[in-house]
């Protein structure tokens, strides 16, 4: 007989569990400003420092603008929902923040407490502390306890978006912020895999690539191929089936951007990048020409979704707790 099966979200820490004790046995350091070249990742930007900064270092820099435009003066009291190993609540502590991070994962918080414990800026930074925990459930997190709330890749694992967004309206202080920059891999199109895989087989024709993709003979063979890429741009496998985690793509856009705006004031919201992500790690050339090709490929995507070429898949939303129940949008 089997063991008794776990619960949802039980299952889903130890995906994540599973995932961050791969990635530190072979060299993983989740630190925006310290990440080593890590050859175990095949196609990821935490490959190389340069594409780490491109990336996460890029959202971490909005997060840190929409704080300072929004939040007022002086040390906010931050809350990061889905923390992971950290690296999002380090760089925003470095910068004077007092902050908690929260996660199912109690091997992801491990890491985290680790990386700060051997931060060099450490005794500079603002106050940094851990709770492994459902956010829905963590009885220690004060009510009304903090100016500011994100999510980065978090929120589209919660399926009752009303429920998780009234959690963190009660969490926040009346005024306070919800940042939320989220995938919406839902919004995914057969034409943004289609331009994804040309520049695959073209990257891999000039040897820059990590995997081999030859050229398609026809159509239909740019139609298969293009129909693969569309699995990865999803995270589902063929059958439908999700990839990273049980709860993963849970909500997409239509979920969390209506819900957003019906429990908060919106301050800002931006659509984002189509492609760049799913690149930049597989690039094999020198590493100036790494370097430079990556830079391009997020000025392009960029580009492509402003012109409405290539249909974006996250989004950055800026909202405020209204203060008082009868505040609208």
């Amino acid at each position: 007989m089997g063991g008794q099966a776990l619960s949802p979200v039980d299952a889903e820490a130890e995906a994540f569990d599973r995932q961050i004790r791969e990635r530190v046995r072979h060299g993983h350091l989740p630190d925006l400003r310290r990440a080593p070249v890590c050859g175990y990742f095949y196609n990821n930007s935490w490959r190389r420092p340069e594409y780490v900064e491109l990336d996460f270092g890029e959202i971490c820099g909005l997060l840190s603008a929409a704080l300072a435009e929004h939040g007022g003066r002086g040390p906010l009291r931050v809350l990061e929902v889905g923390c992971g190993p950290g690296h999002y609540t380090l760089e925003l502590a470095r910068s004077g923040h007092d902050v908690t991070g929260i996660d199912l994962s109690a091997a992801c918080i491990e890491v985290a407490e680790q990386v700060a414990a051997g931060d060099p800026w450490r005794r500079t930074r603002g106050p940094l502390r851990y709770l492994v925990g459902d956010v829905m459930t963590t009885e220690s997190l004060p009510l009304g306890g903090y100016d500011a709330v994100y999510t980065v890749g978090t929120l589209h694992h919660f399926a009752d978006q009303a429920a998780i967004l009234r959690r963190v309206r009660e969490l926040l202080t009346p005024g306070g912020l919800m940042l939320a920059h989220e995938p919406t891999r839902d919004r995914a199109t057969a034409g943004n895999a289609t331009l994804v895989h040309l520049l695959r087989m073209l990257l891999s024709a000039g040897g820059g690539y990590y995997q081999r993709v030859d050229p398609p003979g026809d159509a239909e063979a740019v139609r298969r191929g293009a129909a693969k890429v569309l699995q990865e741009l999803t995270y589902a496998t063929a059958g439908g089936g999700k990839t990273q985690s049980p709860r993963d793509n849970d909500a997409g856009w239509a979920d969390m951007v209506p819900a957003l705006r019906r429990h908060f004031v919106e301050l800002a919201y931006r659509e984002r990048y189509a492609f760049f992500h799913e690149l930049i790690g597989g690039l094999r050339f020198d590493d100036l020409r790494n370097a430079a090709l990556a830079r391009a490929l997020r000025a392009y995507d960029a580009e492509l979704c402003r012109l409405g070429v290539l249909q974006p898949t996250e989004f950055l939303f800026v909202g405020r707790r209204p203060r008082d129940p009868e505040e609208t949008r």
